[in-house]
């Protein structure tokens, strides 16, 4: 592993938050990995980022004298797991639809030489949903995941002898119905039948939910990162302009504490009096949002109330903003103008004419 270990990057992680995105950049296709061999990959993507936030929020508590933190996550993907209703009744469907399938004997070959593959498989899938919670996760950390009993307790956060006690009263299980160990090793789902990996646009989304989860629970985020119950999303080719460009040409302001790093490209939030709206990277795939620049047009225009039209327009003029209607007077009481940002979203900048009037402005005396 190159660049500095999970103990060190969860240790800065107690004070640059952001530090545990790297922790998911790692681990995160091991970990719906694990959680495809138990629920299906379907689910696993649903509950990959419920596994990174946990870790986040229990972080404080990670025994820094691992490097690795994969075996911790294993274990706090068990017990979400066993915490959640839903995926408890879909454990191990993934080796149940497998059972089911005609053409299965031919992959399962090596499961066994002398009875028939598919009452093999029917009995393990038997056994294994049978077992306690607790002696099923030391279980299948063992056989499918690999690891020692050490990193066993170290997961499920159990002594070393209860994890031996534990596969012991498996292996007296295992004895009665078919041999050892191996045969559970051997019908990991994901040996029987080619299980996918996280596709990028899961692990895109997965990584957004945990950022913005990390983001907005940090002490008084509530306050920061209010928002309207109804607020735009504008999508951007490249949101890191647009963020320069919206605050330098149209005077709106960044909630800098709100601004979620999701490696590579960002969410920011930006405010002009008591309105709120965020900006991100176009994302065809997950959000289905472009950037105009990319449509050729765009089919909203977002409204903003201003104080003081006539400088905001000036500044923007100044800045070089692509004047899309000039600085006039409307008929129903607001002087206005328009304009198009750097990727062709649309913006309608207003005052109305009492407001200006009681900032000692000029403006008509109709339509009050």
């Amino acid at each position: 592993m190159t660049g500095p270990s999970d103990a060190e990057l969860i240790e800065e992680s107690l004070g640059d938050f952001g530090r545990f995105g790297d922790i998911f950049d790692r681990h995160a296709q091991a970990i719906f990995r694990f959680l495809g061999r138990r629920i299906g990959p379907d689910d696993a993507g649903d509950v990959l980022a419920d596994v990174f936030l946990a870790a986040f929020e229990a972080r404080g508590r990670y025994d820094r004298r691992h490097a690795s933190a994969l075996p911790w996550l294993y274990g706090i993907a068990s017990n979400l797991l066993g915490k959640h209703r839903r995926q408890r009744a879909s454990e191990l469907r993934v080796l149940k639809r497998i059972v089911g399938q005609t053409d299965v004997h031919d992959q399962a070959e090596a499961v066994t030489a002398s009875v028939d593959a598919q009452t093999q498989l029917r009995g393990m899938a038997k056994l294994l949903e049978e077992l306690p919670a607790g002696e099923r996760d030391a279980l299948l950390l063992y056989a499918w995941e690999d690891l020692t009993y050490g990193a066993i307790a170290d997961a499920l956060g159990i002594p070393v002898g209860t994890v031996r006690s534990r596969l012991n009263r498996v292996r007296a299980r295992l004895r009665a119905a078919t041999d050892e160990i191996d045969r559970v090793r051997s019908v990991r789902p994901d040996r029987l039948a080619p299980l996918a990996d996280a596709p990028p646009s899961v692990l895109t989304r997965q990584r957004e939910r945990l950022m913005q989860a990390i983001d907005w629970n940090r002490p008084g985020a509530e306050d920061i990162l209010r928002t309207p119950d109804v607020h735009a999303r504008l999508a951007y080719r490249d949101e890191r302009a647009a963020l320069e460009y919206l605050v330098r040409v149209f005077g709106l302001e960044e909630v800098r504490e709100a601004r979620t790093d999701l490696g590579g490209h960002i969410l920011a939030f930006l405010r002009m009096g008591d309105g709120m709206f965020m900006i991100g990277r176009e994302d065809s795939e997950v959000h289905r949002i472009h950037s105009p620049s990319v449509l050729g047009g765009t089919t909203i225009q977002l409204q903003v109330r201003v104080r003081d039209i006539d400088s905001h327009y000036e500044r923007a003029v100044t800045e070089g903003a692509e004047i899309t209607m000039p600085l006039e007077d409307a008929f129903y009481g607001e002087r206005r103008y328009e304009a198009s940002d750097l990727e062709g979203h649309r913006w309608h900048f207003a005052e109305p004419f009492t407001d200006i009037r009681a900032r000692g402005g000029d403006a008509p005396g109709y339509a009050d």
